[in-house]
């Protein structure tokens, strides 16, 4: 299988270039193969808001064939919020659609003279104005597009977040499913993009047929008979809730108080019964995972309802924030959807910032601890372009750098939110916040193994015992090795592993299938760890502050002083020193050139 790419540079052309096969035997695609673009092509010393910045949307090779959890995408950059790499996953069925027009990635580079979209049909490329979808919502934009397109139209664009250069705006796809964590789409605002279009073909043919079924129906029968399965196709990610406040980790007013009020731990079960739910989980999966509740009428917006809060809209801006209606959280989770922001970053910023006005570090007094109108309200606000932008827009990395003595609590890693599980109750998660190239968003290795109770036989089996640092760093390892290759792959990472419903030996079945090439679990492991040293050194050469690995001070140094998670800290230096060991870098944590080597990555050149 030969890896093709569409490179779009805004005002000069399109070129259409078949990689090297080396590229998609040691990187597969998807993930793998934008690490590897942003690592090959970037120019030096591109800032993230330069418009020689890269904006890269690719898909793996399982998308775009006859099967299911197969249609996301990934997008990556350099973040305007870390200076790092910055990844943003969608499910859907856009990268799908994107494989079946004849590409496994599309390059976007140069910035155009006016808001604009990109449709794609197979070998037809056109830019044309988007002038008249300026100011749209998400929801807008995709239903206007495929109204002037046709049906089979797939979309993703940007909403008036990332048109009003909010740091953490998201990209969304055919108007319902985010691009999360943060930061891709200022990039394609900056490039005054605002949709891009691909038109659906029927399925590509796998390499084996026969063996691509195999392989999902095996998976079928673990969905019909695991009940964590069934939880999520009830409930969606909303199901660890429960499970995290049992383990402490449901901290309130931005990680300062561990005694969860009534209202808090009532949360999710209230947002369930708030009328009739219908399912928008991606075509013919096993295992739907979003859900919308019904409008009361239809709108001009196209959108089938409003969405059910995740667990980054419960935790977030319910626990974080203090907000303890339910209604009002559908209304934000309904708000971030549209207006294309980031939960886990915008919840992390408000409540931030409803600490920074308690502490008296600046005299402003708009935002309070459970004030839900006053955070739909500040919300709107900072969607509104104007000549001075409301300093929530920023992001977390900004905010701490203008209000002095903020930074110890400011719920950030290397520039990017923390979403709102407290890493004093889940340490694994927390070596995660930490250590991810990305900056703190510990879904980048989407390691939930500490809410779960029944794990698959597959995880590392620990015989001293789940808790013990060895187990905690092992598991996690593993977690960032698999979420590469199943991104790489083109397989949802909610199926794999959200809810453990892929194991490794059907990970590697589906590669067979796909690609026609038999790799081993050996492979699969140094396809993982390759793609993660990529982004490593990546992260070290470009990021903002040198992609340290560490904890803000109040979830690294405070302990909490009621509930399950009273008096305990994230032993984080015993677990960096073994995390470095077991990835084979060095004890600052950087790759050395023996291990390089090794994986066959040709190393950064010095800076100048």
């Amino acid at each position: 299988m030969t890896l093709r790419t569409l490179t779009i540079r805004l005002g000069q052309g399109t070129t259409r270039q078949e990689l090297p096969d080396q590229v998609e035997r040691n990187y597969l695609g998807g993930r793998g193969l934008v690490a590897w673009i942003l690592y090959n092509q970037l120019p030096v010393d591109t800032a993230p808001l330069a418009a020689e910045n890269l904006l890269v949307f690719a898909a793996g090779p399982l998308a775009g064939v006859a099967a299911f959890a197969n249609g996301g995408f990934i997008v990556g950059t350099r973040s305007p919020l870390t200076g790092s790499i910055g990844y943003g996953w969608a499910q859907g069925h856009w990268g799908s659609a994107l494989r079946r027009a004849g590409y496994d990635a599309l390059v976007i580079a140069g910035q155009a003279a006016e808001w604009s979209c990109i449709d794609i049909v197979g070998e037809q490329v056109r830019i044309r104005s988007a002038s008249h979808l300026e100011g749209m919502d998400t929801q807008a934009t995709a239903a206007t597009l495929r109204a002037e397109l046709s049906r089979d139209t797939r979309v993703v664009c940007i909403g008036p977040a990332a048109e009003s250069k909010v740091a953490y705006a998201s990209i969304v796809a055919e108007g319902r499913y985010m691009a999360e964590p943060a930061g891709a789409g200022a990039v394609m605002a900056n490039k005054r993009i605002k949709a891009i279009t691909v038109r659906d073909a029927a399925p590509s043919p796998a390499a084996d047929e026969r063996k691509l079924q195999l392989a999902l129906d095996i998976t079928r029968r673990r969905v019909d008979n695991s009940s964590l399965a069934r939880d999520i196709s009830q409930v969606g990610s909303s199901r660890f809730f429960a499970a995290a406040i049992e383990q402490g980790a449901i901290t309130e007013r931005n990680g300062q108080s561990d005694d969860v009020s009534d209202g808090t731990q009532s949360l999710r079960l209230a947002l369930l019964a708030r009328g009739r739910r219908e399912s928008r989980g991606c075509a013919e999966c096993p295992m739907p995972c979003y859900f919308d509740y019904a409008r009361r009428s239809e709108t001009a917006t196209g959108s089938p309802g409003y969405p059910q809060p995740e667990l980054e809209i419960i935790a977030g801006f319910g626990a974080r924030c203090g907000i303890t209606n339910p209604d009002a959280l559908i209304a934000i989770a309904d708000r971030c959807l549209r207006l294309g922001l980031d939960p886990a970053s915008t919840s992390a910023a408000i409540a931030f910032m409803m600490e920074i006005q308690e502490t008296g570090l600046t005299p402003t007094r708009n935002l309070s601890w459970g004030d839900a109108n006053a955070v739909i309200a500040a919300i709107d606000r900072i969607v509104q372009l104007q000549q001075k932008r409301d300093v929530i827009s920023l992001g977390i990395g900004e905010m701490r750098e203008i209000f002095w003595g903020s930074a110890d609590f400011a719920p950030q890693v290397k520039g990017l939110a923390m979403p709102a599980l407290d890493p004093r109750a889940l340490n694994g998660i927390g070596l995660a916040m930490a250590t991810a190239a990305i900056g703190g968003d510990f879904r980048y290795a989407m390691n939930y193994e500490e809410l779960v109770d029944e794990l698959p036989n597959w995880l590392p089996n620990e015989s001293d015992g789940p808790r013990t640092t060895t187990a905690k760093v092992r598991r996690l390892i593993w977690h960032e090795r698999f979420a590469a290759v199943l991104d790489a792959l083109g397989l949802c990472r909610r199926l794999g592993l959200m809810a453990y419903q892929v194991s490794p030996g059907e990970a590697l079945a589906l590669i067979a299938a796909t690609t026609g090439h038999t790799i081993s679990g050996a492979d699969m492991i140094m396809l993982g760890e390759r793609i993660l040293t990529v982004e490593r050194l990546f992260a070290r050469r470009y990021s903002d502050n040198g992609a340290v690995d560490e904890l803000p001070a109040r979830w690294r140094d405070e302990t909490l002083e009621a509930g399950p998670a009273a008096g305990h800290l994230p032993p984080i230096d015993d677990l960096l020193a073994e995390y470095y060991q077991r990835h084979g870098w060095n004890s600052q944590g950087d790759p050395p050139p023996e291990w390089l080597a090794r994986l066959g990555i040709a190393p950064l050149p010095p800076d100048e």
